[in-house]
């Protein structure tokens, strides 16, 4: 039986049948896209908004001590750009001499401004406002810290895919790090420059250090397009991340060897060949591994836009960093260059130590990584030499293998070339651990995903995992919480005990007319290794008034000054008490009360006039600058001094009033024990600040 004819409205009606289906599959497919955007997005969000609040926490619990810069290189030219010359900031010798770019300090001079302008508005009292202008550089420096985490999970997904395993175990490592809490929301240039940095390489068109092929997209510039970005345009991409490289090196000038290396990658490729080689002996052949350089990766139009935009961009952040620093400064100089020339021509920095060549790897990384240092060392050799037969539920494509192994390169070459430098220090490597938790995600994955699954069986095996698991976090936990609230906390409890101290008794206005009336002045003196405690960013009141020991380098001396030379607080402690006579003189005494009842008057009057204070005040060494010292009402020192301190005070009219927890051990000598303050004024029963576990 033959089936019927097709008529042309049998075939018109198939036609439409099957177009119509295409439509509804591409309505269906359209909608499926933009429901996966919305979902992207909503998680995106919530992510950044527990970051910011995780952060701002993790901010505001810092109770420790951990580098003078970060209060001497960042907020103390800041509350001099923010408040004038004569606020009290404590300017130190890298501003004098113009090492260091204004644009750090001119970020938190800004949040200042507008933290002294909302106290105006809020009528907030000067006890209030100082815990204000206190805790918002912290807030400001703990957004910057969220917005690292959250593009270190971006660059994670960049990597291995969205929401894959890898790159949430990368944002948990970033959180859960103790490096992180310890110093992302600390107000150092080196914190502000990882974040910079890694926001950036979320730019970074990492598609063109790849070879080009036939299938590859390209837009309108004529540049290859990234396949999950296809509707961003590359080339504003592209300004967006050298800016911020720009700004980053100029923080930085060491940040460039990062870009360096990336941009290597995307210009050149190494290519290797082998040839036999004949030897003179007869019979004797060797073969040879020739590497050379071409320009494989980038196409010539990306090359061209690349070297391109990154003169415009690097320039136009130079005209920036030179105008923030014509206006600081008040002439026209090159922070850079003479950073490169102090620190390495002179060799100012082997002032403030030597380390030993391995630094890097036997403290940096291990100091980053902490818990994690295994899973960090095996990413790094994995990306760099990829195992042949990797775990099929890992993300093994060429992009993804190539930034790894672009990313594992970076994380060598860099500490390598700083080990040159003979001072090294682990914050200088912070660039790089962004870098180190996405490697570290892939074995960290590897071993603890199978025993955390709920998709696999329990075993003993998997029950051991998640007991290790739990350990690592449980000892992360209990590292970040005492480097954080007990390592270390005297510097910051003595600056609020001396705040206290001068909204109580020189702020306050006395109750009675029989009681003395509160000063307007309030002086403390620091005997104790320079900048071992924040300045004015912490004391905050422009009414106290206070000297530390200074340590200023040997700036513009030969060799045979420099070995000879002894700053100020080397000469104090070489000769403690030798140092105080000739320097502070006699300290101040009490003079007997009279045995008549015209004591009564005696003893008012002494209240009135003080302790010899017009000549406490009268003194001109105060805020790190030079000239006379004189013996303040507030002395503080480390309870190493303390013996020698009750020998010299002994019979004088200074007493213990405050002793504060400082930390377990020190490795430097002169820091160990608690600290101690002695004043003049009477305070009654001593205080004491305790720590912890105290």
């Amino acid at each position: 039986m033959s089936s019927p004819p097709t008529t042309p409205i049998s075939q018109a009606s198939t036609k439409f049948s099957l177009d119509n289906s295409i439509y509804l599959d591409d309505n269906k497919s359209f909608r499926r896209h933009a429901l996966e955007r919305v979902k992207e997005v909503s998680v995106s969000q919530d992510v950044l908004l527990f970051l910011l609040a995780f952060r701002i926490l993790n901010a505001l619990s810092i109770k420790t001590f951990f580098q003078p810069d970060e209060f001497f290189q960042s907020l103390e030219p800041a509350w001099e750009i923010a408040f004038g010359a004569e606020s009290g900031a404590w300017i130190t010798w890298e501003w004098r001499h113009h090492i260091r770019s204004a644009i750090h300090p001119a970020i938190f001079a800004a949040v200042y401004r507008l933290s002294s302008g909302l106290s105006w508005v809020l009528h907030l009292s000067p006890a209030y406002r100082a815990d204000l202008l206190v805790a918002a550089p912290k807030v400001t420096q703990a957004i910057f810290a969220a917005l690292g985490d959250y593009y270190t999970w971006k660059l994670g997904e960049c990597v291995y895919g969205s929401g894959s395993n890898e790159a949430w175990a990368a944002l948990a490592l970033t959180v859960c790090s103790p490096w992180q809490w310890f110093c992302s929301t600390r107000t150092l240039s080196n914190c502000l420059e990882t974040t910079m940095t890694v926001v950036a390489l979320n730019f970074w068109p990492w598609q063109w250090s790849m070879d080009a092929e036939e299938d590859d997209e390209f837009d309108n510039d004529g540049l290859r397009i990234n396949e999950k970005q296809s509707d961003v345009d590359e080339k504003a991409k592209l300004r967006r991340c050298l800016l911020l490289a720009a700004l980053a090196c100029i923080l930085r000038p060491t940040n460039i060897l990062i870009w360096i290396c990336f941009a290597t990658f995307a210009l050149l490729r190494i290519t290797t060949h082998g040839k036999m080689l004949s030897l003179p002996w007869e019979g004797t052949q060797i073969w040879v591994h020739i590497s050379s350089l071409s320009f494989l990766p980038a196409t010539k139009q990306e090359r061209k836009v690349l070297l391109t935009e990154a003169c415009l961009c690097g320039s136009l952040m130079l005209m920036l960093s030179t105008l923030v620093d014509r206006l600081y400064y008040e002439q026209w100089t090159f922070p850079p260059f003479r950073f490169l020339y102090f620190n390495i021509a002179q060799s100012l920095a082997v002032f403030y130590g030597r380390n030993d060549w391995h630094y890097y790897l036997s403290q940096g990384y291990p100091l980053l990584l902490t818990t994690f240092l295994p899973f960090g060392l095996i990413g790094i050799w994995q990306s760099l030499f990829p195992p042949e037969h990797p775990p099929q539920y890992l993300n093994d494509s060429t992009s993804t293998k190539t930034i790894k192994y672009q990313l594992a390169t970076t994380a060598v070459l860099v500490p390598c070339v700083l080990s040159f430098i003979p001072h090294k220090e682990v914050r200088f490597v912070y660039p790089l651990l962004p870098l180190l938790h996405i490697l570290a995600a892939v074995p960290f994955t590897t071993f603890f995903l199978p025993g955390v699954s709920l998709a696999i069986p329990r075993s003993s095996q998997f029950t051991a995992k998640r007991f290790l698991l739990a350990l690592l976090f449980i000892v992360n936990i209990s590292i970040a919480i005492v480097t954080t609230t007990s390592h270390q906390t005297a510097p910051l409890t003595v600056m609020t005990y001396l705040r206290n101290q001068h909204t109580k008794y020189y702020l306050s206005q006395p109750p009675s007319e029989f009681l003395a009336p509160a000063p307007s002045t309030m002086t403390v003196g620091f005997l104790m290794p320079c900048h071992s405690t924040p300045w004015r960013s912490q004391l905050v009141h422009p009414s106290m008034k206070a000297w530390a020991l200074t340590c200023e380098p040997p700036v513009n001396m030969n060799a045979s000054a420099r070995a000879n030379y002894l700053d100020e607080a080397d000469q104090f402690y070489a000769d403690p008490k030798q140092f105080l006579a000739t320097t502070l003189g006699t300290p101040p005494t009490l003079k007997k009360r009279q045995a008549s009842w015209f004591g009564w008057f005696g003893t008012r009057k002494r209240r009135k006039n003080g302790f010899g204070r017009e000549d406490m005040i009268e003194a001109d060494a105060w805020d790190g600058r030079e000239g006379r010292k004189s013996w303040p009402e507030y002395v503080v020192f480390f309870e190493q001094m303390e013996p020698t301190m009750k020998e010299v005070l002994t019979g004088s009219a200074y007493n213990d009033c405050w002793r504060g927890w400082n930390s377990w051990g020190h490795d430097d000598w002169r820091r160990k024990g608690d600290m101690l303050v002695w004043c003049l004024r009477k305070q009654g029963d001593k205080e004491k600040s305790k720590g912890l576990l105290w």
